[in-house]
């Protein structure tokens, strides 16, 4: 894998991708299952699993603490955090 991406610097996982080639080329490790961890990191990295479906859970709770009344809403969120969930498009005012 190169280190360079087509608009120039490093790619984005690259350096997980680094971690993970240490640590299978590495005298130290006895087994693979050993770099299952650095592999998962790089994994997710590539495709953003869990990190989708952890935005997909906090945005199923906003909208049940909305419809219950209960608990933080989007508007409260947004309120105290400024504009760094406007830029995420998490929440709308």
């Amino acid at each position: 894998m190169q280190p360079y991406s087509r608009s120039g610097g490093t790619r984005r996982c690259f350096y997980e991708f680094q971690t993970v080639v240490a640590c299978y080329t590495s005298a130290d490790t006895v087994s693979k299952k050993e770099c299952v961890p650095p592999f998962e990191d790089y994994f997710e990295c590539l495709h953003g699993y869990k990190e989708r479906e952890r935005t997909r859970l906090m945005l199923q709770q906003l909208k049940h603490n909305e419809e219950t009344k209960s608990g933080v809403t989007a508007q409260q969120l947004f309120k105290s955090s400024g504009a760094v969930y406007e830029n995420l498009d998490l929440v709308q005012k």
